[in-house]
């Protein structure tokens, strides 16, 4: 069985830091879910993806248009729900002796319809 690392893109590094910098000085969020929660969540996921690369959704590829493949780098779009209705995108990069699960980006459930594409019924 080959191990799986994780990495995160630059900008999702950033954003990640930025959440947990807010949890550890206790900012508090105006809507749900919580800065805590929401890591909470991210860390769960984290896991989950480590133990099975493949547990999250693979976006269909009619979904993903030509902006989100140039700003990813790739049309292998993962994603995984996290609480309250946000997402996170990864993709895979298998090697001879590893998977690396790469970070792409998480956001609430309004970016990620606006992101894909998604219209309001």
């Amino acid at each position: 069985m080959k191990q799986t690392s994780i990495r995160f893109n630059e900008g999702a590094l950033k954003q990640y830091q930025k959440l947990q910098e807010s949890v550890i000085n206790g900012k508090i969020s105006k809507k749900k879910p919580t800065y805590e929660q929401l890591l909470k969540s991210i860390n769960k996921v984290l896991y989950k993806i480590k133990n099975n690369p493949n547990c999250g959704d693979l976006i269909p590829r009619k979904y993903l248009t030509k902006a989100t493949i140039n700003k990813y780098n790739t049309d292998k779009i993962f994603r995984i729900e996290l609480i309250g209705y946000w997402r996170l995108l990864y993709t895979l990069v298998q090697g001879e002796l590893k998977i690396l699960a790469f970070i792409l980006d998480f956001m609430d459930h309004k970016d990620y319809n606006k992101l894909l594409g998604y219209k309001k019924k």
